[in-house]
């Protein structure tokens, strides 16, 4: 089989119907969010970053930019290795023992991105508990979908938002069975926002546990997320 050329076939394919992923080049400018500068085949323009998950600014803010400015100076870039073998930056305990204090939780736990804290996170819980169940909303983002999948836990979803469907699934299961009813806070792909309150009040009926996505909430909804 020559690979080169069947791969290569693949990404002709790919640009044909117009799913060929490319990456927008840009510079984003210090103090002056959401700008930045798009370096492109026609030159340099500057947009507006619509799409950013700091809806907040914090990455530009400057007394964030001065402590990341400072911890270089004292500490140097990069945590050189995993941090079960090579240790733990101080930085990082110093920011989920802060986290953990903004949730009013006893501790936390940082992730290199949110796809990987949902995904490890539900997969592992899952796994721990055997014959689980997991209950997941209909929108759910991929790494709750991707969490599920990797658990190998039986999964069932319910209509978004929709609590009495959700209601039905959990009366349909064995009461013995651990369950896990998955959800978002804030839908990052759509914006709406969940009855929190009312799923986890069916979830606690039924004796669920609940895992709940609140990164597009936390900071922006509430003072504690």
């Amino acid at each position: 089989m020559d690979y080169v050329q069947y791969f290569t076939e693949r990404i002709e394919q790919l640009k044909d119907r117009g799913d060929y992923r490319e990456f927008a080049d840009l510079e984003r400018q210090s103090g002056n969010f959401p700008k930045a500068w798009l370096n492109g085949p026609d030159g340099r323009k500057e947009i507006t970053i619509w799409c950013t998950n700091d809806y907040l600014g914090m990455g530009q803010h400057p007394k964030v930019l001065l402590a990341m400015k400072r911890a270089i100076d004292a500490n140097g870039a990069g945590s050189g290795g995993s941090r079960s073998i090579g240790g733990t930056n101080h930085y990082h305990v110093l920011l989920e023992r802060e986290l953990a204090d903004f949730h009013n939780k006893e501790a936390g736990l940082i992730f290199v991105s949110g796809f990987s804290s949902n995904d490890s996170s539900l997969s592992t819980l899952a796994s721990l508990m055997p014959n689980t169940v997991i209950c997941s909303d209909a929108h759910n983002h991929a790494s709750i979908i991707s969490g599920c999948r990797n658990s190998r836990a039986e999964k069932r979803v319910f209509r978004h938002n929709d609590v009495a469907h959700l209601r039905e699934l959990l009366g349909s299961v064995n009461p013995a069975r651990p369950k896990i009813v998955a959800f978002e806070s804030i839908y990052s792909m759509d914006g709406d926002i969940s009855p929190i309150k009312d799923i986890c009040d069916v979830a606690d009926e039924y004796g669920a546990m609940t895992f709940l996505d609140e990164v597009h909430a936390s900071g922006m909804y509430g003072p504690k997320g």
